[in-house]
């Protein structure tokens, strides 16, 4: 009987120690499940941010393009209405002068007089070629 006592209690103390170790598993198992879902969670949480970002991203690239797609075309409207220089007549240039006034002339370059004036309501300097002029007419043009 008393063998049978101690082999009961044995037995019960084994029963309570696999009771006590199972009942650690399962909160061992449920803290990692705990642990496993706040990781997916934060995965799928990165995930949207990440969508995001690409949206972000993609929006910007596409603004971006756009606007390098509308300044291209300002500028070339500007290059096809570029006007860099008027052609002026002789008329205009003799009434902007005062017809050569000595009072309009401001110098005396290598090509000839040079006079001030305004043409558009712009300040020039209008240079005349002398026929007997040291340098040739072609630079006189360049200039």
């Amino acid at each position: 009987a008393i063998e049978l006592h101690r082999w009961k209690v044995e037995e019960e103390q084994r029963l309570e120690e696999a009771r006590l170790a199972e009942e650690a598993a399962l909160a061992l198992a449920e803290k990692e499940k705990q642990k496993c879902k706040a990781a997916m969670e934060a995965a799928e949480a990165a995930q949207r941010i990440a969508e995001i970002e690409a949206q972000k991203r993609i929006s910007a690239e596409m603004k971006a393009l756009k606007e390098a797609e509308e300044k291209k075309k300002a500028l070339d409207a500007l290059a096809q209405n570029d006007v860099r220089y008027r052609k002026y007549t002789i008329q205009e240039i003799e009434i902007a002068t005062d017809f050569f006034s000595e009072k309009r002339k401001i110098g005396e370059g290598g090509y000839g007089p040079v006079y001030s004036s305004y043409l558009d309501h712009t300040p020039v300097a209008i240079k005349v070629l002398r026929p007997d002029a040291a340098q040739g007419r072609m630079q006189f043009q360049q200039e």
